[in-house]
């Protein structure tokens, strides 16, 4: 019976993944890059103007309503369940009743929503018109952001607040030393600049480990996650 069990839950895997693919292709993104893992329910109002790079992860039952505003994750980024996006703000017009204002977008300003390189988005997060995470910062679940979060900050609330750095300036470029080549790093002369502005006196919530010893051998092989593409 466990076998039967396995050969069709393996096939019904197939079936999706196959599913999932035709549907991916007939959004028609602007950009879909390498190792990029897609959740369905996906409701998006412009694929065209939505840009997901390499290794980022789009999990199940987002919401993206972008009329020309482009929403874009970058390398290594996640964002969990039940993400919201909106990138237009509607603006109250003389003569016209709001019902025919957002349908027509008339006199919206819409702006681009941008996660840089390795940001977490956790669960039922919402971003707003000009949200703007910085590289590595993480956004704690069911928050709101509506303006720019900077890097390896640690936002959580409605709206967003930092309550701590991700790392230490030295944990940072050993991460960023694992990650992107040299010329993409951050300076720690940057980085200094950056605690001093933001996180002095805020604690930090990473840990350093050995990879080998946690069994971590490279997030780039696909023999360890199921990628779509």
């Amino acid at each position: 019976m466990n076998f039967i069990n396995k050969v069709y839950n393996h096939l019904i895997w197939r079936y999706n993944r196959f599913v999932w693919k035709i549907k991916i292709k007939k959004l028609k993104f602007g950009y879909f890059g390498k190792k990029v893992i897609f959740g369905f329910p996906s409701v998006i109002s412009n694929p065209k103007q939505v840009y997901l790079y390499d290794y980022c992860n789009l999990h199940q039952r987002h919401i993206i309503y972008n009329y020309t505003g482009k929403f874009i994750m970058k390398e290594y980024s996640v964002a969990s369940i039940d993400l919201l996006v909106v990138t237009g703000n509607h603006t109250p017009t003389v003569g016209i009743p709001f019902y025919s204002s957002a349908m027509s977008h008339i006199n919206d300003k819409e702006t681009d929503i941008i996660l840089e390189e390795d940001v977490w988005i956790g669960a039922r997060v919402t971003l707003l018109a000009e949200a703007h995470i910085g590289r590595g910062a993480i956004i704690g679940a069911n928050s709101l952001v509506n303006k720019e979060i900077p890097p390896y900050a640690v936002a959580v609330g409605t709206p967003a607040k930092i309550i701590a750095a991700k790392f230490t300036i030295e944990q940072i470029l050993e991460h960023e030393k694992l990650l992107y080549p040299e010329e993409k790093r951050f300076t720690k002369e940057y980085l200094e600049e950056l605690f001093e502005t933001y996180y002095k006196d805020k604690r930090t919530i990473g840990v350093t480990s050995d990879l080998k010893e946690v069994g971590f051998f490279g997030f780039m092989d696909k023999n360890n996650i199921d990628y779509i593409k």
